[in-house]
């Protein structure tokens, strides 16, 4: 008896639903793996902490938790009147200084001078002394007299050393007061960096997260009050099977689904992939190295960060640090490649 075509269909339905579906499946997974893929993927963009930069009471906070800020807008300040009697202490203590520096000016002319007039001086007994000299061998002068001019000598000849010991001192003053001058001066471009620090800006466009203060609170440099979430680059950290590593190279192309918005696209260029992923792990007991038990049968791939530059974010899609992303690299997986020695490496 002949079977029809219609009775091998009606008797082997399931058997042909499981074959279409299990081809249907397999072309999913090819398409799906054809290029590099990993649902292991998130959002990253550049965060820091942000402290005050000097110490003292929190008197203002000008954002709140969540807000978006723009590069330069101020985000809290630090009590000022501190800071300003400082500048204003050392601006006075600078004119003080420059004051005394004009005198020591005052005094250095006058000292130049005494040592103008004593050198003259000292040139002069030193003539009248030669002359006693001559004259004395002439017997034209007495020896009580060239025994004075000789001694008026030697008494002109101190005070222009004394004069010129004087014109250094008054030098070395000079110098001690103009040094001072330029240590206060730049405790006063500090003082003033410290005045200008007591308002904090945005260093760059972003999103103010983790904020829980308010006025009134005393920080130091150094206290976290709160995170901030740059928003001017955004990234995806792809953690991608080490099988699909040696295809991806910085430059290519990617596509990539955030979780957070189904159907929608994206698209990023891949900037660097890792060099390496730690998979040591030490005993704290006693400092051995730990191996974990595997099997050997079911052993998994290293994954490895890979970093994707997003290239097209939409202000009508805002994204959400952590969020997690479908990636997918614009070249060959070799996946055939992969799956053959994958089925070999089991036997």
């Amino acid at each position: 008896m002949a079977v029809s075509a219609k009775d091998i269909i009606r008797n082997y339905t399931v058997v042909i639903v499981l074959i279409l579906f299990g081809l249907g499946l397999g072309g999913y997974y090819w398409s799906l793996h054809y290029k590099p893929f990993t649902q292991n993927a998130f959002l990253i963009t550049n965060t820091r902490p942000v402290s005050p930069l000097v110490e003292g009471y929190l008197t203002e906070v000008l954002v709140k938790n969540h807000q978006k800020v723009k590069k330069g807008e101020p985000l809290f300040t630090i009590f000022r009147p501190p800071y300003e009697l400082k500048v204003e202490d050392l601006t006075y203590a600078v004119k003080v200084e420059e004051a005394r520096l004009a005198g020591i000016d005052a005094k250095l002319k006058a000292a130049k001078a005494q040592v103008e007039k004593d050198a003259a001086e000292a040139a002069n007994r030193q003539y009248l002394s030669k002359q006693a000299v001559e004259m004395y061998a002439q017997q034209a002068v007495s020896q009580t007299y060239t025994e004075e001019a000789r001694r008026a000598e030697l008494a002109a000849n101190a005070q222009l050393s004394a004069s010129k010991h004087q014109l250094e001192a008054v030098e070395r003053e000079k110098e001690m007061v103009a040094a001072g001058i330029g240590r206060l001066q730049s405790q006063l471009k500090l003082a003033k960096i410290y005045l200008e620090q007591t308002t904090v800006y945005a260093l760059n466009d972003g999103t103010i997260s983790n904020m829980h203060v308010s006025p009134g609170g005393y920080y130091r440099p150094g206290d976290i009050l709160f995170a901030f979430i740059e928003s001017d680059d955004w990234f995806i950290q792809a953690n991608f099977e080490e099988t699909d590593l040696s295809m991806i190279r910085p430059g290519q192309t990617a596509s990539i689904w955030l979780w957070q918005y189904p159907g929608k696209k994206f698209h990023g260029v891949v900037e660097q992939v890792s060099f390496g992923a730690e998979r040591r792990q030490t005993s704290e007991e006693t400092g051995v190295q730990l191996v974990e038990k595997e099997n050997q049968w079911f052993l998994l791939p290293q994954r490895f960060p890979v970093q994707i530059r997003i290239t097209d974010p939409d202000p009508e899609y805002p994204f959400n640090l952590g969020g997690s992303a479908f990636v997918q690299i614009d070249t060959s997986s070799q996946l055939l490649k992969q799956i053959i020695w994958r089925i070999f490496r089991w036997v």
